[in-house]
């Protein structure tokens, strides 16, 4: 194994010792979801007594970074020690996010949704984000803290850690913005991922408009006996659109209901009802998000190189960095949605992966 790796293994806050006999290591954090891990190491007595179910793992490559193995294999005839892991953000799985809300700040609803919920998850949260997020009304219903978190997360366009301490094994829930990094010219521009540049390959441009549509129709939800009001239907998109311009789209609403459920401070829920105003605002919400998956797409593959733009100091996770395929004359810009480290016998390498394609030209 490579001397770059250094692997520091912490049960319950205490640090227990460092990881050895490691043969490979694949080490992926994100920038608005979870990321995982996968160990390979000897089956010594010493790893087997710390990488552990819950223990976490601390790699200071990506400082403030750690993963919580979630699952350990041991193949007692080739000594081997396979450890699978999620970074420790996936602590907020293990709450539920009570009844349902609605949510009009990302990140001032994802913080407050995390402390009606927290019930002792021994993670810190900030008193508030450093920014806002404003968005379309994102309602939420009984789902894990962590689903709700990266929902509101990629819907605000910003991500998500818990923040290792490594001096004291504590964690913090933190909001990131990224950096834009795209515009020649300024501070925060350090170049460019290119098949010129060499730190850009493989590279395939592909355009989908096989599911398209411009104009849905939606109906909310159908009245029961002795309810006192009508289906609403409605119209969202380019409503001016028309012969075979305007592409249709019908989605069923339903499901959003004219009661729901909130939750209050003491733990209980307690009913509501929409006035017919804001009843119709969710249904055209929740049609204008089925629009949005109906677009059409436009979509760039490739592969990304740690050279010439270096993590960490010319870019980091979630920050727009500049894209270009010369061959095609196509420029781009890209997020930095997870990067990839991986820890062989040969060495150490690191890849970005790239998400949120805005394509500037072709």
């Amino acid at each position: 194994m490579s001397d770059a790796l250094r692997l520091y293994v912490y049960q319950n806050g205490e640090r227990m010792g460092m990881v050895d006999s490691a043969n490979s290591l694949q080490w992926a954090p994100a920038f608005a979801d979870v990321g995982e891990i996968k160990l390979v190491c000897g089956a010594t007595a010493t790893n087997r007594a710390m990488l552990v179910q819950g223990a976490v793992l601390y790699n200071p490559d990506t400082p403030g970074l750690a993963a919580l193995i979630v699952a350990t294999e041991l193949d007692s005839d080739a000594r081997k020690l396979t450890v699978r892991g999620k970074f420790t953000l996936q602590r907020f799985a293990q709450r539920i996010a009570k009844g349902k809300t609605t949510v009009t700040d990302a990140a001032a609803g994802l913080l407050d949704l995390c402390r009606a919920n927290l019930r002792e998850l021994k993670v810190a949260l900030p008193d508030a984000a450093d920014f806002t997020a404003p968005c379309e009304a994102v309602d939420l219903e009984w789902v894990t803290c962590l689903d709700a978190m990266t929902q509101l997360a990629e819907t605000g366009g910003f991500g998500l850690r818990c923040a290792f301490d490594p001096a004291t094994g504590s964690e913090t829930l933190e909001l990131l913005q990224g950096k834009d990094r795209s515009a020649p010219g300024s501070d925060l521009y350090m170049g460019y991922f290119s098949t010129r540049m060499q730190n850009l390959s493989s590279p395939t441009y592909t355009e989908d408009a096989s599911d398209y549509a411009n104009v849905v129709l939606c109906g909310g939800e159908e009245p029961s006996e002795g309810d006192s009001f009508t289906r609403y239907f409605c119209e969202v998109g380019d409503i001016t659109a028309a012969s075979n311009a305007r592409h249709e789209l019908w989605v069923d609403g339903s499901s959003v209901k004219h009661k729901y459920t909130v939750q209050n401070a003491d733990g209980s829920t307690t009913e509501k009802t929409y006035t017919e105003t804001e009843y119709q605002t969710a249904v055209q919400n929740y049609a204008r998000a089925a629009l949005a998956n109906h677009l059409g797409t436009r979509q760039l593959k490739c592969t990304a190189a740690d050279s010439q733009m270096i993590y960490g100091q010319d870019y980091a996770l979630g920050d727009i960095v500049p894209v270009r395929v010369e061959e095609i004359g196509l420029e781009a810009t890209a997020r930095v949605a997870s990067i990839k480290i991986i820890y062989e016998s040969t060495g150490r390498s690191l890849c970005p992966v790239f998400d949120n394609f805005t394509f500037k030209k072709e």
